[in-house]
């Protein structure tokens, strides 16, 4: 819990990259032999997923909000947190879920457009979201101390 508690105030570097997807640039992607489950976590937070035989080996989030996304001026929903199993990586199950997300938020919540957000040096997961028709945004460079956002540098396509 201390820990936790001096967590909060440290300076944390932001180097991201923002992506998007909206029903002008929606990407069709193979359906797999997995079915994605949903759980409704809390009113901002969904929860997609796949098991196999009792296993879960993919979850991916979806948040209506996101802090970050205000530096960027943007609104939408946002989704992160995602982990895939290591036994299961390389069967394209990430881009599968990310985009089956997408489709669902555009096409029948009638989103405008959703949004990713990676880190930098994360090139596998870089890999997946472009992969799952994902276009980049903006990257962002920032410091975040506690809830505030300085220094940020925003580099849009």
């Amino acid at each position: 819990m201390l820990k936790k508690l001096l967590r909060l105030w440290k300076i944390i570097p932001i180097d991201v990259i923002v992506y998007s997807m909206t029903k002008d640039t929606i990407a069709d992607f193979k359906n797999l032999d997995y079915p994605i489950q949903v759980a409704q976590i809390s009113p901002n937070k969904k929860q997609f997923f796949i098991t196999d035989e009792g296993l879960l080996v993919h979850q991916s989030f979806l948040f209506k909000k996101l802090f970050l996304l205000k530096i960027i001026n943007e609104v939408g929903p946002t989704i992160g947190d995602c982990n895939t199993l290591e036994a299961y990586k390389g069967k394209s199950i990430y881009p599968y879920v990310i985009n089956y997300i997408a489709k669902e938020e555009l096409l029948h919540n009638n989103q405008k457009e959703v949004f990713i957000i990676v880190n930098s040096n994360n090139e596998s997961s870089i890999r997946g979201i472009e992969k799952a028709g994902f276009k980049t945004h903006t990257k962002i460079k920032a410091k975040r101390f506690l809830v505030f956002h300085f220094g940020v540098h925003r580099n849009s396509n």
